[in-house]
């Protein structure tokens, strides 16, 4: 297992086990570990990927709720 690999696990279980307010804290994070995965020819998780797109639809939620009307 690469160190990116390592990261990309470590940060998995963050997340599992984070507030909402880390989980968002850690969506840029889940993000550059993705992208850096494809980037340089590894397979990215599907478990890794939805969790990556849950993240931002969080962040999108977030943005939204706070959003005055």
């Amino acid at each position: 297992m690469t160190d990116l690999e390592l990261q990309a696990s470590q940060l998995e279980a963050k997340v599992e086990n984070a507030s909402h307010a880390e989980r968002i804290r850690l969506q840029p994070q889940v993000d550059r570990v993705v992208t850096t995965l494809a980037m340089q020819g590894y397979t990215v998780p599907n478990r890794l990927r939805t969790i990556n797109n849950t993240l931002k639809d969080e962040v999108l939620d977030d943005m939204f709720d706070n959003m005055p009307v």
